[in-house]
């Protein structure tokens, strides 16, 4: 059984397949596919009609769920998979495991697995309202802080990033990977995840807006549709040096880029107290937990 690397080459191939089904993790398309690729050594294959991705994420060799809009050709190449490990006398292991996805291997195999949820991997989602007006109380503080930052810099701008803004954005980039430690592997994986965003955000049908203040880029948002109802924020860098611009971008983008989208999906927080905080203080409507499927033995 032969796993190839992904390539933007594959673009075409992954969207036949994830188009098929709804999901409401980010990890199911293509972009975060690609721009995560040395980050969780993706490979791809094939099997049984079903598109079946391969994680290695910190060593722990898995598969995703297989990908098809039908249900016999997810259970076909599940069942191929499960063989595949046990040839080779490995742990069989699904990754990436959705509520929905629970429900599903239940209702056609009941009790074959056993689940862990994966906590830190829940992945936050918002509404869409309340990211692009933050109503109410509870989000008084985002908007004061949205505030200063239009009095202190009245002259901000959003703009959408083109060819032109590109490098204006790698700069604050740099700038936002020169604050932390560049020996972190992590960190590195995000920095070029960022990098191959920005050089192939037209390829990969993500969009981007950079926020200005003058000519300089002071931060910088990446995201796609990730469903019919959901849309997704892949990446967002900006200056901390400057008050509320981390609550400008946010909302700013939320307001201009996702309106017909009834949710806004964040990502996880890979187990940081620091992102765990932020993302919590916007109040997601839901988390989209995650698990890990083990085969049962009983």
């Amino acid at each position: 059984m032969q796993f190839n690397e992904v390539t933007l080459n594959d673009k075409a191939l992954f969207n036949s397949y994830l188009q098929g089904r709804k999901r409401n993790l980010i990890t199911y398309c293509f972009s975060s596919f690609y721009l995560w690729r040395e980050w969780d050594p993706y490979s791809w294959a094939i099997v049984e009609d079903a598109l079946v991705v391969k994680s290695n994420y910190k060593n722990l060799d898995t598969i995703c769920v297989p990908i098809s809009a039908d249900d016999q050709a997810v259970l076909r190449a599940t069942e191929a998979m499960i063989k595949a490990y046990q040839q080779e006398n490995k742990e069989f292991i699904i990754s990436e495991v959705s509520a929905d996805d629970l429900l599903f291997y239940e209702k056609y195999w009941p009790g074959r697995f056993v689940a862990e949820d994966y906590l830190d991997g829940a992945n936050y989602i918002y509404l869409q309202s309340d990211l692009a007006h933050l109503p109410g109380k509870k989000f008084d503080g985002k908007r004061n802080q949205i505030n200063r930052f239009k009095r202190n810099y009245p002259e901000y701008k959003l703009l959408p990033i083109t060819k032109d803004l590109v490098n204006g954005c790698k700069e604050e980039l740099n700038i936002w990977m020169g604050r932390h430690d560049a020996n972190d592997f992590e960190l590195q994986q995000e920095y070029q995840g960022s990098l191959d965003a920005l050089d192939h955000l037209d390829e990969l049908d993500c969009e981007g807006a950079a926020l200005l203040i003058g000519d300089k880029v002071c931060a910088f948002t990446i995201g796609e549709p990730l469903n019919d109802d959901t849309y997704c924020i892949h990446i967002e860098k900006g200056d901390i040096n400057i008050p509320g611009v981390y609550q400008a971008i946010n909302c700013f983008y939320a307001r201009e880029y996702t309106e017909g989208y009834q949710y806004i999906n964040r990502a996880e927080d890979m187990g940081s107290a620091g992102l765990r905080k932020a993302k919590t203080s916007y109040n997601p409507c839901r988390l989209e937990h995650k698990y890990y499927l083990r085969l049962s033995h009983d």
